[in-house]
């Protein structure tokens, strides 16, 4: 198991930043932590009664209290040998992304793609390799947006992820072809349907 804990250097720079804000924000610095909990109950919403968790995602075992505030107690992603698992980055830089890595890599970013969870940081360091042959997202699940578009479009959640994951494939150096100006245009008309439909949403709540 492993204990994340929100970094204290993140934490003296935000209140000094941020102060005012921080103090009005019902659960403080772990909205982290809420952000995470929250696309584990997402990707369970669909298939409910499901025994296993997604294998795609770090398992949460539950909150526990530490020296340094609320901690998330998850369950560690360990190599053959009991170790912490290499990350895609450690694979690239060894040269040892070999064609069952890529396969499993292909498998990941179509679960990413075609689930409704929201991904924040797509990045090489927060994939770990499972000796089982998958990859394991550990970190940058959530969405830190004001406006929860992505929760509302699943459209927008998933030209958002299509961008992510070429973003991704260009830091280890498989480029991906951009849509150009058609998808800046697609963005724009995902970004004004999901604000129609969160605020339909609102205007029901209120009549409710």
């Amino acid at each position: 198991m492993l204990v994340k804990v929100v970094n204290p250097r993140f934490l003296e720079r935000r209140d000094k930043r941020d102060r005012f804000y921080q103090k009005r924000r019902r659960i403080g610095h772990h909205r982290a932590f809420a952000r995470e909990m929250l696309e584990h109950l997402a990707s369970r919403a669909l298939k409910p009664g499901r025994l296993a968790p997604c294998p795609h995602m770090q398992n949460i075992l539950g909150v526990v209290d530490t020296d340094l505030g609320a901690a998330l107690l998850v369950e560690a992603v360990l190599d053959e040998n009991g170790e912490l698992a290499t990350t895609l980055r450690d694979l690239v830089e060894s040269g040892h992304l070999g064609p069952r890595e890529q396969q499993a890599l292909e498998a990941f970013l179509d679960w990413a793609l075609t689930s409704n969870v929201l991904i924040n940081d797509l990045s090489a360091d927060n994939l770990a390799w499972h000796p089982d042959g998958h990859f394991v997202m550990i970190d940058g699940l959530g969405d830190r947006a004001g406006i929860p578009i992505r929760a509302v479009s699943p459209w927008f959640n998933r030209l958002y992820k299509r961008k992510k994951i070429r973003q991704l494939l260009e830091e280890i150096g498989m480029k991906e072809e951009s849509g150009g100006s058609r998808e800046a245009v697609a963005i724009a008309l995902a970004i004004i349907l999901a604000l129609l439909g969160l605020l339909a949403t609102q205007m029901e709540l209120l009549l409710d």
